[in-house]
């Protein structure tokens, strides 16, 4: 069993604040013996830009922001918190790289008690966001934790679902998700709201594995927070649209045997994949995958058939 937690809050541009926050569902969290909470994206320092235009002095700011990953000092606390409280602490964060002072990332971070586990560098950005941050480099990385193996993707990604099934297919069992996804109307009605949660349910869904997303709370905030489990429309935990905290307790191996096993009777949806027939998946087509990467030219990614 494997205690899970997803949280809901606003975040401000304010790292010591935001971290005050972090420091007080840790330690509920750590009440509660949770072994892995999940925070929002960019919650760490805030985001203080829009999405829809670009704003030079915005931009500016944000490199007073950015920290090595991770040796970053926030990041070195959260692994202290980490250590001291024996859970895993997942969150996305402003990254400077440490080649170039011009180049920063949208990062998701793990960390865990036995210290600094891993990162990911959110790869699909939407609107105006592609002009503040570098995307990653297609690599989606899985890491092999005490209560089982993790996935990292950030907010966008999961509108893609080959992000997610890249982590599926290398044995993710959970898929951590920071957000930061936005609503016009604080309704489930809302059609952002809708769309979000259609993702999200799919992702689990399709690749009958946990699906963990944390988001900002506050207006025109999806809110939210939630512990999705691999069965159809399983819903193990939630917050509302306000702050807080959701936790489940589950049984990771279990619920996912179960929902590939019997809770289809049977029609594994990873198992009965047939990659040989996703031709257009690995050919070159007028969307080509190539990435601009700080260092260098513009590479093709090569993707192997069967890995879609």
């Amino acid at each position: 069993m494997a205690k899970l937690a997803a949280v809901a809050m606003e975040v401000v541009c304010d790292t010591q604040a935001n971290m005050a926050k972090f420091e007080k569902y840790i330690a509920e969290a750590a009440a509660q013996n949770v072994d892995l909470i999940v925070f929002p994206e960019l919650s760490l320092q805030g985001l203080p830009v829009g999405l829809t235009a670009f704003e030079s002095p915005k931009a500016v700011s944000l490199h007073t922001l950015g920290e090595y990953v991770p040796e970053g000092e926030n990041v070195q606390h959260l692994i202290e918190l980490a250590k001291k409280n024996d859970m895993y602490i997942a969150w996305s964060m402003i990254e400077q790289d440490k080649e170039r002072f011009d180049v920063l990332y949208n990062t998701g971070v793990l960390v865990g008690p036995e210290g600094y586990v891993g990162k990911y560098r959110k790869v699909h950005q939407p609107l105006v966001e592609r002009l503040y941050f570098y995307p990653g480099n297609g690599e989606y990385p899985v890491f092999d934790t005490r209560i089982g193996k993790v996935g990292l993707q950030v907010c966008f990604d999961k509108a893609y679902p080959e992000v997610a099934r890249s982590l599926a297919v290398q044995g993710a069992e959970i898929i951590v998700s920071p957000n930061a996804w936005r609503v016009t109307e604080r309704t489930e009605e809302d059609p952002d709201f809708r769309l979000g949660n259609v993702f999200a349910f799919a992702r689990a869904m399709e690749n009958m594995v946990f699906f963990v997303e944390a988001t900002h709370a506050g207006p025109c905030r999806m809110g939210h927070s939630r512990i999705i489990g691999p069965n159809p429309m399983q819903v193990c935990a939630t917050t509302g649209y306000d702050e807080g905290i959701a936790i489940a307790e589950v049984d990771i191996q279990k619920e996912i045997l179960n929902a590939r096993l019997v809770g289809m009777a049977g029609s594994d949806l990873l198992k009965d994949r047939k990659p040989g027939t996703y031709s257009k998946l690995v050919e070159n087509t007028p969307y080509t995958l190539n990435y601009g990467l700080p260092h260098d030219e513009p590479q093709s990614v090569e993707i192997v058939e069967g890995q879609s």
